[in-house]
């Protein structure tokens, strides 16, 4: 059940070798996750394989995943399979219930999927996790990208813990961090749902961002989230791309909280568009003004963007630039 070498030799012959089905389609009765329904609920009684009650399993080494080559701790799915209530088609290569000490670097044309998994970098690394343009969609399922125990600037220095390049990234009840980054978006159609993105550590030169989107980034979803960067630069979240919304967040930290990417953010050129920021929460956890400088900069409702309700904490509105 083990893929160990080369297997990609098309998708009938892994249809042949890999027989695995699976029923992995939410809890039982008892065991359903609490709903949540904004960002502000989000603790760590809500993200990470621990809220299932489960171990990270044993532990493994990091890996580079091709269309010739999975590590030996993944498993090779022939069938379409759902997981915590996400389709996935086969094939597709799951890990699930280890601890992977070092990085991902994902290139293999089939979807991925992260679930219950820790990862701790060992070292000084650029990712932990990459997913490159073309790979297939990657779905990170109650899982700690960065190791919830890592706190302290001295840890080893990741720059982004998930570097989302490709399309169709999945990312729910997950926490993400211990990196100068979160979440890195150049691809399209990504939704992160109900997850921590926060515990940035910060080096000399760095520039925070829990969550940065690129010009490429398109069809983006973050929805009930708590998103912190306790640094007082650059963002909780900087937006770019088009077609982006932002809704039920706790958002907090940074220089601006926001980035609403008009202009470019100061860059010059097109600006962000089809950006819709509804019914967040910008919180003043690490500053009085949420960021360091204010809540939002570079907001423009141009291209069709819109505002609305958006608030601090005490329930006082926050007004958009």
């Amino acid at each position: 059940m083990r893929a160990r070498s080369a297997w990609w030799a098309g998708r009938s012959a892994l249809t042949s070798l890999f027989v695995f089905f699976v029923c992995s389609d939410g809890f039982a009765a008892g065991d359903a996750p609490r709903a949540v329904t904004h960002g502000q609920e989000i603790s760590r009684g809500f993200v990470g394989p621990e809220v299932l009650g489960r171990n990270s399993g044993r532990n493994v080494e990091g890996a580079v995943i091709t269309d010739g080559t999975v590590p030996r701790y993944a498993t090779v799915v022939a069938e379409a399979a759902t997981y915590d209530g996400f389709a996935v088609p086969g094939p597709h290569v799951l890990i699930e219930d280890v601890t992977i000490n070092g990085a991902l670097d994902i290139s293999v044309a089939i979807p991925v999927v992260l679930r219950r998994v820790t990862m701790f970098a060992p070292q000084d690394l650029p990712w932990l996790v990459l997913v490159r343009p073309g790979a297939g969609a990657l779905h990170v399922l109650w899982s700690d990208i960065g190791g919830a125990k890592i706190k302290r600037s001295a840890s080893p220095h990741v720059g982004v813990a998930l570097a989302l390049r490709g399309d169709g990234a999945r990312i729910y009840r997950s926490r993400i961090g211990a990196a100068a980054d979160g979440v890195q978006i150049g691809g399209r159609d990504v939704q992160i749902l109900e997850s921590e993105i926060a515990n940035l550590l910060a080096r000399s030169g760095d520039h925070n961002d829990a969550i940065q989107m690129f010009d490429g980034a398109a069809d983006i979803e973050i929805t009930r989230c708590r998103i912190e960067n306790r640094h007082a630069q650059t963002s909780a979240v900087t937006v770019l791309g088009r077609t982006v919304t932002l809704r039920s967040n706790l958002l907090a930290g940074g220089g601006w909280t926001l980035y609403g990417g008009a202009k470019r953010n100061g860059k010059g050129g097109d600006g962000a568009r089809g950006v819709r920021v509804e019914d967040n929460v910008f919180s003043r956890a690490f500053s009085a003004t949420s960021g360091s400088f204010g809540p939002v900069t570079y907001w423009d409702t141009a291209g069709g963007n819109v505002w609305v309700n958006n608030r601090f904490e005490s329930g006082l509105p926050v007004v958009a630039p």
